[in-house]
């Protein structure tokens, strides 16, 4: 099975894409988030795998924008807990680092950390995993990177510190993307849609979504370009009855405008929840 990530071997996704199909997987690394959509659309890999959230940096618009825009449906999602480590060549000495490469995001959850260090200057890269082979491959000296121990277990590097990042509470979301939308077994779903400028349009969807018995797990306003003002709604809602979901969709639709359904899956969040509860026990015993 090939999943597309953003990312080369070692990042975040390409651990996220392991926890979540739990088999042997061919990961097919990309450079950007348009690439990982092409690639699941051309059939170069079956599916493709999208970080959308950080419970530290918040939502990645432009990746539901992607999402919508591609045609492609969300047919799953993976909660990861994100540990950054710092990682240089076997031997790098922390006083003698100068420069630290990575990610725009991984910089921004470790900045705390670093503000015991400001002889080292931080600069932004493509990917965290692309950082740490670069200073392999090149055996860059006093420099260092921001990234994953798989990642530096690949390109057989040293963490000079672990979990790093300011909050240890640093979780990202990932959406698993396939051509077909699932019909059966779902107890989640995807929407988008926008809404006429009329007093109580947005309370009233809400209200159809409560009334359903349906759990708005989510929703995010994002501007529609061109149009000043104008706003694109994104929506999660969680489900016990799909006769309910699909009753609310009947009855949303003739209030909104560009009703899309971005996908329906299975609710990841359970899984997480229970993970999460086990590392919080444990570090309280330890």
């Amino acid at each position: 099975m090939k999943i597309s990530i953003q990312g080369i071997n070692g990042a975040f996704h390409e651990e996220a894409a392991r926890n979540y199909f739990k088999k042997d997987i061919r990961i097919i690394p990309n450079i950007t988030f348009e690439e990982v959509i092409s690639s699941v659309i051309s059939g170069t890999a079956d599916f493709g795998i999208v970080a959308i959230e950080n419970t530290l940096s918040g939502t990645i618009h432009s990746n539901l924008n992607l999402i919508r825009q591609s045609g492609l449906k969300i047919t799953g999602e993976e909660y990861l807990s994100i540990l950054q480590n710092l990682i240089a060549l076997p031997g790098t000495k922390m006083e003698n680092i100068k420069q630290v490469f990575s990610h725009y995001m991984a910089i921004n959850q470790c900045r705390k950390f670093f503000q015991k260090y400001p002889q080292i200057k931080l600069i932004e890269s493509e990917d965290t995993a692309f950082s740490i082979r670069t200073i392999a491959n090149n055996k860059l000296k006093n420099v260092a990177a921001i990234g994953s121990k798989l990642a530096a277990d690949y390109y057989e590097m040293e963490i000079i510190f672990q979990n790093i990042e300011t909050h240890q509470k640093n979780y990202t979301r990932f959406l698993i993307l396939d051509k077909k939308i699932n019909t059966q077994n779902f107890n989640k779903a995807s929407l988008s849609f926008t809404l006429p400028h009329r007093k109580g349009s947005l309370a009233n969807i809400l209200n159809i979504i409560a009334f359903n018995e349906l759990n708005l797990t989510k929703i995010e306003s994002v501007p529609i370009i061109g149009e000043p003002w104008h706003y694109l709604f994104y929506v999660d809602v969680q489900l016990n009855k799909p006769e309910l979901y699909f009753q609310m969709l009947n009855t949303v639709k003739t209030l909104t405008r560009d009703l899309t359904i971005l996908g329906h899956y299975k609710s990841g969040i359970q899984l997480f929840n229970q993970i999460h509860n086990v590392q919080y026990e444990t570090s309280k015993k330890n």
